[in-house]
């Protein structure tokens, strides 16, 4: 039978950064990428509280004080990066609310590029790679943050996940330079720094001479700021001033504080707690670290991958005062360890649904699963994967162990 024009056309190939691209395949990604836009388009008229509360008055400021100019002046908690991000738009923008969530959305496909080339990486396979792209994009944890609530963490963790596909490429300079400009956005970006040491244990790609790039990149981004006038110490210590602002041990995140009742607005015994909380999930990931370093194993991709979800997942879980949208960049790592094997995908499903039960008492006001009964659940995805991660090690485990 002979084909038609139109498979014949649609199973038309063509070479693009080194991957054998059909037509049906570009095709696909365009409409995904244009699907995936006009859900996020349809959001953009909601004002969170967030953006009514602070947002939006933060752009007000900046306007009132001579755009520019207004970088003198501590105008928010936010890192300078994301300021001078504010400040241009207001010089260029008639919608702050759409202005605003464009540069967040933009970033949505920057990590949903990352995760393709992640997941081609890991397994050459083009069709799980524009999965794992379009999963992300479809996300509701990614959608509900950026074109629903206003909010930028995919900037920072956009960064992390481009930091982690040059730790697979073994290219220790980039992936240093990424993690630097993640960390210039948000502390969060520490999140993965667990990882990342025990990849230095284990001689995987991490050269610690390239996290001088982390400093010199934060003190080049402060440096517009610090001209305009304001206090180079006080740019400096911005992280510092911020670990005050959550006292509890827990800003309505579903972790062990929550178990213990630490959550927000009790404040039982909150320094103690997350004193004790701080130290234990320091000896946690050292026992993971001192584990892995001392085996002989190959260290696989799919190892890779769930190492950094694990840790990631401990971190957040174990560490105090975590804000309810810290679990963002475990949503992130699920996706490309649900993709790489999809009969791991309910887990992927499981973080995402922790994230969106999370979400909603600050977005709707609605305590749709009382916190504690997420924890546990949360707990259980987290001892999931750890066993995961330990199977796998037995597996790839090297003779003369």
């Amino acid at each position: 039978m002979e084909d038609r024009f139109i498979d014949k056309l649609l199973n038309k190939e063509i070479d693009a950064g080194g991957i054998k691209w059909k037509f049906i395949d570009i095709a696909f990604v365009i409409c995904m990428f244009l699907f995936a836009f006009m859900v996020r388009w349809k959001l953009m008229p909601i004002e969170s509280a967030d953006y009514y509360g602070f947002l939006k008055e933060w752009m007000s400021t900046i306007r009132e004080n001579g755009g520019f100019h207004s970088l003198s002046m501590e105008i928010s908690n936010y890192t300078s990066p994301y300021m001078y991000i504010m400040t241009l738009l207001s010089y260029f923008s008639t919608n702050d609310l759409y202005a605003l969530k464009l540069v967040s959305v933009f970033f949505d496909y920057m990590a949903a590029i990352a995760v393709f080339k992640i997941l081609y990486h890991m397994t050459e396979s083009k069709r799980k790679a524009i999965l794992g792209m379009a999963i992300l994009l479809l996300s509701p944890a990614v959608v509900i943050d950026s074109a629903y609530w206003c909010q930028c963490d995919i900037i920072y963790t956009s960064f992390l996940l481009w930091s982690f596909y040059y730790l697979l490429k073994d290219n220790s300079r980039k992936s240093a330079i990424f993690f630097g400009l993640s960390f210039i956005f948000k502390l969060q970006s520490v999140f993965l720094l667990p990882f990342f040491i025990i990849m230095w244990l284990k001689n995987r790609t991490i050269k610690l001479r390239h996290y001088l790039y982390v400093p010199v990149i934060y003190v080049i981004s402060i440096i517009p700021a610090w001209i305009a006038g304001r206090s180079f110490q006080n740019l400096m210590t911005i992280y510092l001033n911020q670990s005050g602002y959550y006292p509890w041990g827990t800003l309505n995140y579903p972790n062990i504080y929550a178990l213990l009742g630490e959550s927000m607005p009790d404040l039982r015994h909150a320094s103690e707690v997350s004193g004790a909380g701080t130290v234990m999930t320091i000896m946690i990931l050292g026992c993971i670290a001192y584990y892995l370093y001392t085996k002989k194993v190959r260290m696989t991709n799919e190892l890779i991958v769930t190492l950094a979800l694990f840790t990631v997942a401990i971190t957040v879980y174990s560490l105090p005062h975590m804000h309810d949208r810290y679990g963002f960049l475990i949503d992130l790592f699920a996706i490309i360890y649900g993709v790489n094997n999809v009969r791991k995908l309910p887990v992927t499903c499981g973080f995402t649904l922790v994230s969106i039960v999370t979400f909603m008492p600050y977005l709707i006001g609605t305590d749709i699963v009382p916190l504690q009964y997420t924890a546990i659940f949360l707990l259980s995805l987290i001892v999931y994967v750890g066993y995961d991660l330990y199977r796998q090690i037995q597996q790839n485990e090297l003779p003369g162990q």
